[in-house]
């Protein structure tokens, strides 16, 4: 009697062990099954690599490698703002966009992580005024019109740019206007000045459209980031390590060739091959995170609370995933 009881309660254990093992085989096979990665991009300077692993199809063969049958798909924006609406309706999973753009999405209650840094640099963001203006320096824009896209890093920027100054935001007048805007109402006159980033400030100046007024040296970082939603990042981490991998060598390889990227670029542009190679120069790549772009970023989000553009604090070391950059 004891060895058939015995046999019976070995057969339960058996089977309960079976039945662990394949609960967690289940938990495991369901990581990394999405059938798809949507990424957003933007035709800006600072956000080549995306288009030089795009065109080089160098994200799809690696994911292949690994054996995942995966569709890529790049959606171009034109700036931040619209890129948080395809976000926040779940149609894209990765992408690049500035600092502000990226914390506004976080207060607005979009699941989302920053994963990385695109690139940042202190000549990448600046203000231009017109050629004949007589603003010459930055507290001669107290009671001015300033063209800039609402929303964009480039409000932040203008704040740091103004409080270097011992002004305040309430000193100017903002005018809303979208990136293709900014350069027909500095010369039309619409604003008195406009703030923004590159390629457009670069285009400005090389049209002759406007001359350079300020930009972040010895101020503003000029964070920008990589957000992810952060359900796709959970669910499919290695995806996005591959991602981030291959992020990487895109960005190698831009360092590697500046002259034939701008060579490249130029007709896309519309900017001399001179310019590129300059702005490249100016920024910094360095994709992995950083306790300095927390200090960075955690300054922004302070910014857009204080100014009533987010409705809640967001403290950003909860938003920020250091898994990617080689530290948990």
């Amino acid at each position: 009697m004891k060895k058939i009881l015995y046999g019976i309660l070995a057969i339960i254990l058996l089977l309960h062990i079976s039945a662990c093992s394949s609960n967690t085989g289940g938990e495991e096979d369901s990581l990394n099954s999405t059938d798809h990665l949507n990424i957003a991009k933007q035709l800006v300077l600072g956000y080549i690599p995306l288009y030089i692993m795009e065109e080089n199809g160098w994200l799809e063969k690696a994911l292949s490698e690994a054996g995942y049958d995966i569709k890529v798909k790049y959606t171009e924006f034109e700036s931040g703002p619209p890129e948080n609406e395809a976000f926040a309706v779940g149609k894209q999973d990765i992408g690049v966009m500035g600092n502000v753009p990226a914390i506004s999405g976080i207060a607005a209650g979009q699941k989302r992580d920053i994963i990385g840094i695109a690139y940042n640099g202190e000549k990448t963001l600046g203000i231009l005024v017109q050629n004949n203006s007589n603003i010459t320096e930055v507290e001669g824009l107290k009671g001015k019109r300033i063209g800039i896209v609402i929303g964009s890093i480039a409000q932040d920027f203008l704040n740091a740019i103004l409080e270097d100054a011992r002004m305040v935001m309430d000193d100017v007048e903002l005018i809303n206007l979208g990136v293709s805007e900014l350069e027909t109402a500095l010369v039309t006159g619409q604003v008195d000045a406009v703030a923004m980033w590159n390629p457009t400030m670069l285009k400005i100046c090389a049209d002759g459209a406007g001359t350079l007024l300020v930009d972040g040296t010895g101020v503003y970082a000029g964070e920008n980031v990589i957000v992810a939603n952060k359900e796709y990042t959970e669910q499919n981490p290695d995806i996005v390590r591959i991602f981030m991998e291959q992020y990487q060598r895109a960005v190698d390889e831009l360092k590697s060739d500046y002259d034939g990227y701008a060579e490249k670029y130029s007709i896309v542009t519309g900017l001399s091959k001179e310019i590129l190679v300059q702005t490249w120069e100016n920024s910094n790549f360095p994709v992995a995170l950083t306790t300095k772009d927390q200090e960075e970023l955690e300054k922004t989000a302070k910014f857009l609370y204080d100014q009533d553009l987010i409705n809640i604090e967001v403290s950003m070391r909860d938003y920020l995933d250091f898994t990617f950059s080689g530290k948990e």
